[in-house]
């Protein structure tokens, strides 16, 4: 019996992969829906399943009848859990950078779902409604902090390492979130009360392992959630460059063109005339439109790294365009100084 338990446990984790990883490769797809609607019922759909998934994963790494804390707190420190739940991130911020919309935020709204394989426990086991609300709300707040951090870079390009800096702040702003969801799940997943005595009794007695149990999720949320945001990204940008598309963005939102193949001839067409400011000037006016979403210092950043571009482009072209291009780096940054 205790094989077939574990064939049986195996053969539920491969699933909830495939499944968990099903979701992130289908998400390019549900982005050509031109129904508004039904995209949008297609991403609640979707974030459903993903964080339903991830209470499954933390729920298969639970010993049976868990009582004591150590017990109920196993899956927070095991590889599988985090990887489902860093998968259903990964898919949360694919879609932040894929669509201009709140498509993201509908999303990882469902990261309450992640509760919902242990709701039993917290209501008719331990009586905790005031728990289970609680700790719905905390796994929601986690996916929707990930969306929001990652929304200023939907329309602007991003350099490998301001993506893993971005991944890096949302992991730090939402793991203390991540520990709150396990410290409520010790009383939600028991009938244990709060007995503030012998709470601090059982903490002190407990310092080193409480210790190694904040290490040990550190390490495991920041790694692999990190890992896998950044290899889902590589992915993405090699699937770009296998199949010939690249992405644009500009004021209509994200889209992907195919970059049109390389002609060969005898008699080479005439080549048109190349404004050189043009690509320029697109990109600054739509960061003029968005500046209100990027802090101090990213604008800044920008607007410098503009003004450089800009000189350069001067040194070597004087074109009509030259005097627009002037013109609207003046007016972006006579709005960063209203602004900031």
């Amino acid at each position: 019996m205790a094989d077939l338990s574990l064939v049986i446990d195996i053969l539920l984790q491969a699933v909830i992969f495939i499944i968990s990883l099903s979701i992130v490769v289908l998400i390019p797809f549900v982005k050509r829906i031109e129904n508004t609607r039904i995209k949008t019922i297609a991403y609640i759909g979707l974030g459903l399943v993903a964080f339903i998934l991830v209470g499954f994963a933390f729920n298969l790494w639970q010993p049976q009848n868990a009582v004591i804390a150590s017990d109920i707190l196993v899956p927070y420190t095991q590889f599988y859990p985090m990887l489902i739940l860093a998968l259903a991130l990964s898919a949360t911020v694919l879609i932040t950078y894929l669509e201009k919309d709140n498509y993201s935020l509908y999303f990882a709204g469902m990261g309450f779902a992640v509760l919902l394989p242990y709701l039993y426990t917290y209501l008719f086991v331990a009586g905790r409604y005031d728990l289970a609300l609680l700790n719905c709300a905390l796994w929601a707040v986690i996916p929707v902090v990930w969306a929001f951090l990652w929304k200023e870079n939907t329309l602007m390009v991003t350099t490998a390492g301001e993506k893993v800096v971005t991944s890096l702040k949302a992991a730090f702003v939402t793991y203390p979130v991540y520990l709150l969801t396990a410290i409520i799940s010790v009383f939600g997943d028991s009938k244990r009360g709060v007995d503030l005595t012998n709470l601090t009794t059982g903490i002190q007695g407990s310092t080193s392992q409480i210790i190694m149990f904040i290490a040990v999720t550190i390490w495991l949320f920041f790694l692999i959630s990190i890992i896998i945001v950044s290899l889902m990204f590589v992915i993405h940008d090699l699937v770009l460059h296998l199949f010939g598309y690249r992405r644009v963005c500009d004021g209509r939102g994200v889209r992907y063109e195919r970059i049109p193949p390389a002609s060969s001839g005898r008699a080479a067409p005439p080549k048109p005339k190349i404004d050189h400011y043009a690509g320029l000037i697109q990109e600054m006016e739509v960061f003029g439109k968005h500046m209100e979403d990027v802090d101090r210092i990213r604008a800044a950043s920008t607007i410098g790294r503009f003004k450089s571009e800009y000189l350069t482009l001067a040194a070597k072209y004087n074109e009509d365009s030259k005097s627009s291009a002037e013109k609207v780096i003046k007016t972006i940054e006579q709005e960063f100084m209203k602004k900031y």
